[in-house]
């Protein structure tokens, strides 16, 4: 089996999250203004997922007093001076020379408020620049004074009370409603999440003075953990706070030591066949077995919370078999993947990879506070999910499906992914529940022929589950899931059979050689992020369609084939007198949505055309023009993520 190719622009969908735009001028912050796009959408996307605790219990939890031992005397005086200051950086050099602080020996505290790392760049391309941050002893990963892939800890520094981004009520601590304390919440979370998405971690802590008050923070995939204020000028607790993280374990600095680093001279054949010879090689283990990892090839991980997925290509270190990897946060309340594949391959379903190793990382959970109920409180508890460390071995490497070497042959693998979904949902009756062009994959079999591979089945549920919450990609939802507001309604196979439409229609637009000019291309995938302009692509059909300009006819005319039974579904959801005379739902389109056949046929006869199996179409490489701020890859959508405007979209 092939290697996979490297991630090529941005905005294509390679891994289990596809993009979101922001579209936003940069202002200074006020009350109805932000200060940076990247700090907005991180606010955003953090509203709602904060625990609080009073400082002792949030020292008492994750940084006990075990291996630290008392804490040095402090010179509270020194703190004083500097709560004082009117002027930020008038801060930063007494709390890097340790005034009011101690670290152990061999740990620095640098001023990184004017050195931004490039290597930082998760949220919008923007390059985070902590006011002063915390190494430890170890060797730096590189030469950037600001190194989020080496930090341990960062402190962010406010002279204006009104920055701070909580605040405590009679009922507790909530977020402050201002722009400014929004502005400052969004600063953090790209903070903790830039020294998450560099590192292989379990959390990552941080803490904000505002004047002589403080807060400390704990980045989980679940949200973040805030302790309430305390006046840290007469309070030992910021000093105990970093003296305990300097002294404490690995793991409780968050650290993922299931990740062990190797020397550059080990493992030197595993280099070699992951093309890694001058790259950091890890090895994993799940159970008994382990398998070397480089590079993860894809960038689910670059968010904050939710599953935070990283794939790799992977070496079983006793075999030397090349395989995928697959590490991820599984949501409490699914299935673990690799049960729904056990369901899948007992009942013999085509075009899914079969599963080599799997399990959960042993004790790493977050989210459960049920231990904690009198000192730890959310101000949303529905909107803190339990996840899981998991990890899954699968038997083959593919390449991502917008690497088809023709129309023909991407139709054909969008069409054997249907017949997993077929088999899955007639036979094991599993429903997959977000299909979307990152989760069919191409493989080249022994005789170079290609098959096209249903995977990430992590959000499936049975059909004996019952009802459960929304899943899916927004670009490749049905246009009702995507538009009905919460609760949503139960999912249908016409849903899912919508969503292999999208995925062809998104193809199409983005990848499909073309004559559209890069900003039509943009223009138009833009379409798909809104389910207004979704629909008008399916009722404006065959117009919007021939208006891609898809150099295939082949594959032009099978669109509009597909589109046919959708138009009539949504038509006949209209009044009469909404339609045109020509217009009108076609007979029995509710049965006809309601069975995998139609489309595998319509798919099945186009592709015996002689004509388009020598047509020579392959995929473009994208160009689409860069939008004002890039696109960011996310999580699937789940609906307790997606209570807010901006609705969280994989």
């Amino acid at each position: 089996m092939e290697r996979l190719s490297p991630l090529p622009a941005p905005a294509a969908p390679h891994t289990p999250d596809t993009p979101v735009h922001q579209r936003a001028q940069q202002h200074s912050s006020n009350d109805s203004v932000y200060q940076q796009p990247a700090y907005l959408y991180a606010a955003h996307e953090l509203q709602d997922k904060y625990v609080f605790a009073t400082p002792e219990s949030f020292l008492a939890k994750h940084l006990p007093d075990l291996a630290a031992g008392p804490t040095p005397h402090i010179d509270q005086d020194a703190l004083k001076i500097i709560a004082s200051k009117t002027n930020e950086k008038e801060m930063y050099t007494p709390l890097v020379h340790h005034r009011g602080i101690t670290i152990k020996t061999g740990w620095n505290l640098m001023n990184t408020s004017e050195h931004a790392d490039p290597d930082s760049k998760f949220i919008l391309e923007t390059a985070v620049k902590p006011e002063i941050s915390l190494y430890g002893p170890n060797p730096p990963f590189n030469k950037n004074v600001c190194r989020s892939c080496d930090a341990e800890c960062f402190m962010e520094l406010k002279t204006d009370l009104y920055d701070d981004p909580f605040e405590d009520t009679d009922e507790g601590v909530i977020e402050k409603a201002s722009a400014k304390a929004r502005d400052t919440r969004g600063q953090i979370i790209t903070y903790l999440n830039a020294m998450q998405a560099s590192q292989f971690r379990t959390h990552s802590f941080g803490a904000v003075i505002v004047k002589n008050k403080c807060h400390f923070l704990r980045l989980t995939r679940s949200g973040i953990e805030v302790s309430s204020s305390f006046n840290y000028t007469s309070s030992s607790l910021l000093a105990m706070f970093f003296w305990r993280l300097s002294n404490a374990t690995a793991e409780s600095r968050g650290l993922d030591t299931s990740f062990e680093r190797l020397s550059p001279f080990s493992a030197l054949d595993a280099r070699k066949l992951l093309d890694a010879v001058d790259k950091p090689l890890w090895k994993v283990s799940i159970g008994d077995r382990s398998f070397y990892v480089s590079d993860p090839f894809t960038r689910a991980h670059y968010l904050p919370i939710g599953r935070s997925t990283r794939c790799f290509v992977a070496i079983e270190c006793e075999t030397g078999r090349k395989c995928v990897l697959k590490d991820t946060w599984r949501v409490d309340g699914y299935h673990p993947e690799a049960n729904v594949y056990a369901r899948l391959q007992a009942h013999n379903v085509r075009n899914i990879p079969k599963v080599v190793a799997a399990g959960d990382v042993p004790n790493h959970v977050c989210g459960d506070y049920d231990d904690y109920p009198l000192t730890w409180r959310a101000a949303k508890p529905e909107a803190i999910r339990h996840h899981h460390h998991y990890r899954i071995v699968l038997d083959v490497v593919g390449k991502p499906l917008v690497e088809f070497a023709s129309s023909h042959e991407l139709v054909q693998c969008v069409l054997n992914a249907l017949e997993a979904h077929y088999d899955a949902w007639t036979k094991a009756h599993v429903k997959h529940r977000d299909i979307s062009v990152s989760n069919i994959i191409i493989v080249v079999n022994d005789d170079g022929t290609t098959t096209g591979l249903l995977i990430d089945w992590e959000l499936a549920r049975f059909e004996d589950d019952g009802a459960y919450e929304r899943t899916g990609t927004r670009q490749f939802m049905s246009v009702r899931l995507c538009a009905a507001s919460s609760p949503p309604p139960a999912r249908t196979l016409a849903d899912e059979l919508e969503s292999f439409l999208w995925v062809l229609l998104w193809i199409a637009a983005a990848y499909s050689p073309s004559t559209m000019s890069a900003m039509d291309r943009t223009t138009t995938l833009n379409d798909f992020d809104d389910p207004l302009s979704k629909l008008l692509i399916i009722m404006s059909a065959p117009y919007t369609i021939r208006h891609f300009f898809i150099s295939s006819p082949h594959l032009e005319d099978l669109l509009l084939d597909l589109l046919v039974p959708f138009k009539s579904q949504y038509l006949s959801s209209l009044p009469p007198s909404r339609l045109k005379p020509e217009e009108g739902p076609i007979a029995n389109v509710a049965v006809t949505l309601a069975s995998h056949d139609w489309m595998m046929e319509c798919i099945q006869t186009k592709l015996e055309n002689k004509e388009w199996k020598v047509f020579l179409d392959p995929g473009a490489a994208q160009a689409v023009a860069v939008p004002e701020f890039p696109r960011l890859k996310r999580k699937s959508w789940l609906s307790e993520y997606t209570d807010s405007a901006v609705i969280s979209v994989v």
